[in-house]
Parts: structure tokens; C-alpha cells; sequence
């Protein structure tokens, strides 16, 4: 009987003995496993007051977050493209302890400095900000210019008027678009114009104005709201000009559809605000990451339900 109670002994004791050892290990395992184990948090300053433009990179970036284990604050400004709100709204963020920074910069040149001396990783989308140690996450801006450019060529005869909209004051992504299609417009024998609010004019209120004095063949527009309100702008005409522009929005791909825009070079925006947060996460753990320059599409109403445009056009998360 000895026996038998000493074997039933052991046989309780011992698993007993193994989860003791089980915690003690867990108790005392390195202090780099629990941080890996926190969530990062991730600033993401907009250069827009809301942010409905944004609504497929923002869902791409929600679904990088919920994968990779951070925590988003989304910063819109009080009106659009004010830098030195953003450039505020920056020093904050890393004062009150973000892991990385997620940027869509109002002026590439204003925001240099505090961009190249911030201590938390920056990532940056639309501007191309690599010169001062930022991530870039997008397309070759100039490559798009020129793509559009020589889509509309088709649109538009030797000599015939195109109006580019110059939505944005500062040194952006978006202006390099203009000017690489200004160029090309003008090798191309085009006559190109330039369309800019003055200051507290809205872009709509200074397009109607344009069109107003000379009606153009085709418009050009370089970010989606501008193509938004563009499309807006000239629906109600009877014999408006064509419509060529860059974005991806549902209001975007409704004109598309109704034939008000007539073409789009669009990008997949939930694939790009997945990899901007991918990226700051990687960055934030001390990994480096491998980001490639991002592919664009032209985009027709012909072609926008093709399997592979509905994928730029109507992105669904998993």
C-alpha cells in the first residue's frame, strides 16, 4: 500500500511542479517580450479638415492597426492645408508620446525641419518627404502627371485649351503632378492655363470664374477633392469641357460612371494607408522595412467594373 500511495503521490505532485516552473518562467521573462506585446500608438495627420476623401486609406489603415497590434489618433485641421496648425499639431503629437507619425504634409518645404529632427518615426503619403529621413508611401508623382497628361492628349486637338486646377498653396506631391503635366501638355503643342484660388476663394467659386471668361476643352485636376469639386462645377453645363483627373472616392466613381469625369489615374488608397501604418509600426519596432513606389491605373467608365479597377474603386477590408 506504501507503494501504490507514494506512486499516486508523485503522479499529482509533478504536474503540479511543471506549472509551477511554467509561471516563474512566464513571471520572469525578458522585459522586451512584454513591450513587443504593447500597442503602439500611431499619429496620423491629415492635411484636410475632414476626413471623407480619405475614407478608403483611412479603412486601410484601421485594418493594418486592428493586424499589427496599434492604437490610431486621426488629426484633421480646423480648415484644410493650414501648415502651421500642422506643423503644431506634429510637435504635439511627439511631445505627448507617439510611437511613429503617419503624414500627409501641407507644405513639403515648410514642414522640413520639424520633419527631419523628429525623434519618433515619420511616414508620409502623397509627399515624397525621403530627403528628410521621412518613409514615402505612394506613387511617383511626376509619372502620374505625365500618365494623365498623355491620356487626355486623346481628348484634345493640337492647340486646343487645357485648364489644370491648382488646388493646393503649398510644396505637395499634388503640385508636382501639375507641373509634370504642364510639361508634357506643352510638348504635346497644347495650350495649358492654370486655374488657382486667390486667397479665401474656394476653388469652385475661382472655376466657375475661369469658365466663365473661357471655356476650355479639358480640365485637369491632381487630388481628389479638386476632381470632386470639378465634376460638381461643370455637371449642370450644357457642353461642359472633359474631365480628367487623380483619386479614388465613391463621389469619384459615381461622376465616372455618369460620364462627368472622363478619366481617372487612381491608385488602390486602402493598400496605401494599410502599408503607411504597416511601415510606422515596422519602423517603431526597430525593423526596417521595404517599401516600393506604388502602381496607378488610368481608369475609364469603360473599364471601371473590370475585376481588377473595382479593386481601386471599391475597396473592401477583410
Amino acid at each position: 500500500m506504501t507503494g501504490m500511495k507514494r506512486k499516486i503521490l508523485l503522479q499529482l505532485v509533478a504536474p503540479l511542479l511543471s506549472l509551477c516552473v511554467l509561471f516563474l518562467l512566464l513571471a520572469t521573462a525578458p522585459s522586451g517580450t512584454s513591450r513587443r506585446l504593447e500597442l503602439l500608438e500611431v499619429s496620423v495627420l491629415l492635411r484636410e479638415s475632414d476626413s471623407t476623401a480619405r475614407a478608403a486609406t483611412r479603412q486601410g489603415m484601421e485594418q493594418a492597426a486592428a493586424d499589427l497590434g496599434a492604437e490610431l489618433r486621426f488629426l484633421i485641421l480646423t480648415e484644410a492645408n493650414q501648415v502651421e496648425e500642422q506643423q503644431t499639431i506634429f510637435s504635439q503629437e511627439i511631445e505627448a508620446g507617439a510611437d511613429a507619425i503617419v503624414l500627409i504634409p501641407t507644405d513639403r518645404t515648410a514642414l522640413a525641419e520639424d520633419v527631419a529632427s523628429a525623434s519618433v518615426p515619420v511616414v508620409t503619403l502623397e509627399t515624397d518627404m525621403s530627403q528628410q529621413q521621412a518613409v514615402y508611401v505612394g506613387v511617383d508623382n511626376q509619372e502620374m502627371g505625365e500618365t494623365l497628361a498623355q491620356a487626355a492628349l486623346n481628348g484634345v486637338a493640337v492647340g486646343g485649351q487645357v485648364l489644370l486646377l491648382d488646388s493646393l498653396p503649398g510644396d505637395t506631391g499634388v503640385h508636382e503632378r501639375l507641373q509634370s503635366a504642364a510639361d508634357a501638355l506643352l510638348a504635346a503643342d497644347r495650350a495649358v492655363s492654370v486655374c488657382r484660388p486667390g486667397d479665401g476663394q474656394s476653388l469652385e467659386t475661382a472655376l466657375k470664374g475661369a469658365l466663365a471668361t473661357q471655356m476650355p476643352d479639358l480640365i485637369l485636376a491632381f487630388e481628389a477633392a479638386a476632381l470632386e469639386t470639378a465634376a460638381r462645377t461643370i455637371e449642370p453645363l450644357e457642353a461642359p469641357p472633359l474631365l480628367y483627373g487623380m483619386g479614388a472616392t465613391n463621389t469619384v466613381a459615381a461622376y465616372l460612371e455618369q460620364g462627368t469625369i472622363t478619366a481617372i489615374a487612381a491608385q488602390n488608397e486602402f493598400a496605401a494607408g494599410y502599408l503607411a501604418v504597416q511601415t510606422a509600426v515596422q519602423m517603431a519596432r526597430e525593423k526596417v522595412p521595404h517599401v516600393e513606389t506604388l502602381t496607378f491605373t488610368i481608369v475609364r467608365k469603360e473599364t471601371m467594373y473590370g475585376p481588377d479597377y473595382q479593386k481601386l474603386l471599391f475597396p473592401v477590408t477583410r
